[in-house]
Parts: C-alpha cells; structure tokens; sequence
C-alpha cells in the first residue's frame, strides 16, 4: 500500500511538472483534458493518502488511461526523436511511473486474494 501511494504522489508531481510543460504548447481544449486527468491523480493521491481503496482503484483506472492515450500518441514519439529533453523525460518518467503502478497494484490484489483465500480455508 505504501509503494502504491508514493507512486501515486510522485505521478501527481510529475503532473505538475508536466501540465507546466504542457501549457506552452497545447491547445486549450487539450490542456482542460490534461487538467482534468491531473485532477484525478489528485483525487486518487488524496483518496489513497486517507486510507480508502477508492483511491487505489481509482489510480489504476488512470494509469491505464494515461498509457492508453500517451503511447500510441506520435507527438510523444516527435519528442524523443527531436532530442527535446524536457519533454522526453517527462513522458518517459510518466509512463514508467504508470506501468510501475499497475505492476504493483496487480500484485497488491493478487496477494490479498491469495491471503483472503488462505485465511478463509479450514486447516
């Protein structure tokens, strides 16, 4: 649980950088989208932070969100291609970041169902 909530924190951080970034050189209606997405990585920090699973779930909606629109997009891909650093780190960092959190998250309820299940069987 800990590991899922610093990963959300340093992912809400990255998107403060990222949204900063992201201000220059986006179309307004693109930059609402990311604000939103930003705020629900708030949402789901301060969720997580309270002690609620809603937070957790709610990340790994995001985090498969986020790869899902970020991969595939060939501005990302300009990016790293153009030596644009700034850019490449953030969206490197931040997809690295999400494909952690879902890794860990897979495991956090693979366990849980593996300790629900043990403790549930008789002896």
């Amino acid at each position: 649980m800990k590991l899922l909530r610093n990963l959300l924190a340093a992912t809400t951080f990255i998107g403060v950088v990222f949204v900063a970034t992201a201000w220059r050189i986006v179309p307004p209606w693109l930059l609402i989208m990311l604000l939103i997405g930003f705020g629900g990585f708030v949402a789901a920090t301060v969720l997580a932070f309270l002690g609620k699973q809603l937070g957790y779930w709610l990340g790994m909606v995001l985090a498969v969100t986020v790869l899902a629109v970020s991969l595939p997009a060939p501005a990302h891909i300009f990016f790293l291609t153009s030596g644009r650093v700034l850019e490449s780190g953030i969206f490197l960092v931040g997809n690295l970041l999400q494909i952690i959190y879902l890794a860990a998250f897979i495991r956090y309820i693979l366990l849980r169902r593996r300790l629900s299940r043990g403790l549930s069987q008789p002896p």
